[in-house]
């Protein structure tokens, strides 16, 4: 988990600058998506990468030796195939690394990158934190330690299909050491609620 989840960040760096911290405020985790949920889409990939040598050997099975007229166009198709791939998996990784959460001592802050140029960043303060779990389902979240971790709130949120309600419920997937996260979010709640009672 080295690397994923980094706690002890100088919050003046000057690389958190946009994030318009308050003087009291303190950066307490950094958490990246654990990379065991780019599997899936590697693998997909990988395969889709192997389908134009398994139809070009198809092919060479049926055709015989007219395959040879064709040489040049089924090299250039295979090649442009490939270059889309390779394309499609490159964008796929600068979405999926430059995903970030940025927990600090009031809020929870998620940077999703969409694309090569754009952001979306929300925010939800932790005093809004009703409960918070962490779900770790299936062999490989359980062998590589990554899991969901839903943040059900006071408002709104972000209600799905997957946990409707009046409550709001912020999920995000890929999280290494979910329970981890989820106990110190839990931890920064009860903090802020005994700050503000003796304030």
């Amino acid at each position: 988990m080295a690397g994923l989840i980094i706690d002890n960040v100088n919050k003046d760096d000057p690389a958190f600058l946009y994030l318009n911290l308050r003087p009291t405020e303190e950066i307490k985790f950094i958490v990246r998506h654990h990379w065991g949920g780019f599997l899936g889409t590697l693998g997909i990939t990988f395969a889709l990468g192997l389908f134009p040598i398994l139809l070009y050997y198809a092919w060479s099975l049926v055709a015989g030796g007219t395959l040879a007229t064709y040489h040049l166009l089924v090299i250039v198709s295979m090649s442009s195939f490939w270059l889309f791939l390779l394309t499609f998996l490159f964008g796929s990784w600068i979405n999926f690394y430059y995903d970030i959460i940025i927990i600090t001592s009031e809020r929870m802050i998620n940077i999703d990158q969409e694309g090569l140029l754009a952001r979306k960043t929300s925010e939800l303060s932790l005093a809004q934190i009703q409960n918070v779990s962490a779900e770790v389902d299936g062999f490989l979240h359980s062998l590589l330690g990554f899991g969901l971790l839903i943040v059900e709130t006071a408002g709104e949120g972000t209600s799905d299909v997957i946990h409707p309600g009046l409550k709001g419920y912020f999920t995000i997937e890929d999280i290494p050491d979910p329970n981890r996260i989820a106990r110190a979010l839990l931890d920064l709640h009860r903090a802020l609620a005994v700050a503000d009672e003796k304030g």
